[in-house]
């Protein structure tokens, strides 16, 4: 589309153009073919938009019936308060709350994996609290408590372990 046709467009649809701007829009449509079908595609186009206006003498302001506001504020107060327990008791948001619990346990899970190190139960065997027995031990290493469980093996180890640590 050409400046001529851009600037003067919606006047010359509107039928608000001067004379002597209109006679030179008009040479310039009969001589330019691809402004001619953009003008004729957008005079469509406007045509259509003028016919969905209401007829005249139809155009009336849109008020709401007597006691509209009234009726309106009457049924927002009486609706009932709904109790904030209300709330539990709905299936969505019980599953959220599971999702978000699993979430967290798997973070404080993923997080406690993290902070015990590698190498943590081979140093702490029964065979391990011995080999570093004595004043000469040059382990950094706390000595963990001895717990006992259901597994004689490991209640021989914690006993052994608790032995050696009251040796020093």
């Amino acid at each position: 589309m050409h400046i001529l046709l851009r600037e003067n467009l919606e006047e010359y649809l509107s039928g608000n153009l001067d004379p002597a701007s209109r006679q030179a829009l008009e040479a310039h449509l009969a001589a330019c073919v691809e402004c001619r079908e953009e003008w004729e595609a957008l005079r469509q186009l406007s045509e259509g938009l003028r016919s969905l206006r209401p007829p005249q003498g139809l155009e009336m302001e849109l008020e709401p019936a007597p006691g509209f506001y009234a009726r309106v504020v009457d049924g927002i107060g009486a609706e009932p308060e709904v109790p904030f327990w209300t709330m539990l008791l709905d299936p969505q948001f019980g599953r959220r709350v599971a999702f978000a619990c699993l979430m967290l346990l798997a973070a404080l899970g993923a997080y406690v994996a993290t902070l015990q190190p590698a190498d943590y139960p081979s140093q702490h065997r029964p065979e391990a609290v011995l080999a570093c027995a004595g004043p000469n031990c040059q382990s950094t290493l706390p000595m963990p408590a001895p717990r006992f469980g259901p597994s004689l093996e490991h209640n021989r180890g914690a006993v052994l372990a608790a032995l050696v640590s009251q040796g020093d």
